[in-house]
């Protein structure tokens, strides 16, 4: 697309272009870290935060967290970040031919005008001098606004002009890089994709019925898109205080309608509950509005996630019952009469039933379940393996060692060690 012009004059130029069109600064770094060019004002102009670290400091730290050297020529992907004080960049790190040019950074911009009071409760979740914050709003007065469309179009438009290829929003949104979240000490069968974002409230209803739709049918790529047209401004406010303690609220009040969706969308009632108070749980944990806006948005793909898994496993209600019960008493004794007690069956009924339709007998079910789980506890820290065999009712170590090389074509131990070499 910019054969045309000299490789070292390509990035400044699109640089320029992303300035001009989008007027949202653009800044050039290094593979080092430091500023090549089109250094933006607003950097500078920035007060001083908590703990002294600054918006370059940050963003050099997002890119050690995903380098440049991890992405195939021409594979790079822009990521969205926000940072603690809701400054929004666009992070794009250059490989193939550019690979040692290092990166663009687009902004710091804002979703949506910040008033004096929604600046205040900011500043107050971190613990800034009311002294401060009259400089503070000033900057962010100064800060451009671009709603959450606009941006990710910015990113589509910026990912194009450095590579010429293609990329679609969906794209965009299911690559967005967040860190993994902790399971819970008894640990779930959860598979939580981190992507970015928000939802809500004081929206059109209708907007707010087409998000729970999409839930409903396990759609997230839909869910997605639908999330991406919320505008920021328009958020309730449900703290007067505290900024965080509001987005808390709005993300735990979308999780229990979303709850509600994923059960009226075929999700056994029980994984559901469980999925938000696991959510919830986490939620209430975190300390800055970026990684609650990321939970919420995760949580809200979970749900849509294990509606499309029940959908398409078309259990009948026994073994979703059966199921449904392993899931939740695992670290428990299982065993056949449990089982049928709960679906109200003769236990051989039961067994013929669940092999039938399951394609493997109730004993197996439980023991690949088990071992499932005990691979997830092996990526949690202080947890040796004699613990993990006893927590899930394995007679004794060399048993559990049988039963996980059945399952898995390895031992414990070199599970463990795999996995220590890939991250």
């Amino acid at each position: 697309m910019l054969d045309n012009i000299a490789k070292k004059e390509r990035i400044p130029y699109i640089c320029r272009l992303i300035l001009e069109s989008c007027r949202v600064p653009a800044v050039w770094l290094d593979a080092e870290g430091e500023v090549k060019g089109l250094l933006p004002q607003p950097f500078e102009d920035r007060p001083p935060a908590e703990g002294g670290k600054g918006l370059l400091a940050e963003i050099t730290e997002l890119l050690q967290a995903n380098p440049i050297s991890n992405h195939e020529p021409g594979a790079a992907l822009p990521l969205i970040h926000t940072t603690a004080y809701l400054e929004n960049f666009i992070v794009l790190p250059l490989a193939g031919e550019l690979k040692q040019s290092g990166a663009i950074i687009v902004g710091p911009s804002l979703f949506a005008p910040f008033t004096g009071e929604s600046a205040a409760s900011l500043l107050h979740d971190h613990n800034l001098p009311a002294g401060r914050q009259e400089g503070w709003l000033r900057y962010y007065q100064g800060l451009p606004v671009i709603d959450r469309m606009r941006l990710y179009h910015a990113a589509m438009l910026l990912h194009t002009l450095v590579t010429g290829q293609a990329l679609s929003l969906s794209e965009l949104l299911q690559d967005q890089a967040s860190p993994p979240l902790p399971l819970p000490e008894e640990g779930s069968d959860l598979n939580l994709s981190y992507r970015r974002e928000n939802t809500w409230l004081h929206h059109d209803p209708m907007l707010e019925r087409e998000l729970f739709r999409h839930i409903r049918n396990g759609n997230k790529d839909e869910l997605l898109r639908t999330q991406a047209t919320f505008s920021e401004e328009k958020f309730g406010r449900l703290s007067k205080k505290s900024q965080l303690r509001s987005k808390k609220n709005l993300a735990v009040s979308s999780i229990t309608l979303a709850t509600r969706a994923a059960i009226e969308g075929g999700l056994f009632w029980e994984i559901a509950y469980t999925l938000s108070d696991f959510h919830i749980q986490h939620i209430e944990e975190l300390t800055d509005i970026p990684a609650v806006d990321r939970a919420q948005l995760a949580a809200l793909c979970d749900f849509a996630d294990h509606v499309k898994n029940n959908r398409s496993s078309k259990l009948s209600r026994t073994s979703a019952l059966c199921q449904n019960y392993i899931f939740n008493h695992l670290y428990e004794e299982l065993t056949l009469s449990t089982l049928a007690g709960v679906a109200g069956l003769n236990a051989s009924y039961l067994s013929q039933q669940f092999k039938k339709e399951n394609g493997i007998a109730v004993s197996d079910y439980i023991q690949r379940e088990r071992i499932e789980e005990a691979k997830r506890l092996m990526e949690l820290p202080g947890i040796t393996l004699s613990d993990i065999a006893t927590r899930l009712h394995f007679n004794d170590q060399s048993y559990f060692t049988k039963v996980f090389k059945k399952y898995t074509g390895r031992t414990p131990k070199e599970f463990r060690q795999d996995r220590s070499i890939t991250f």
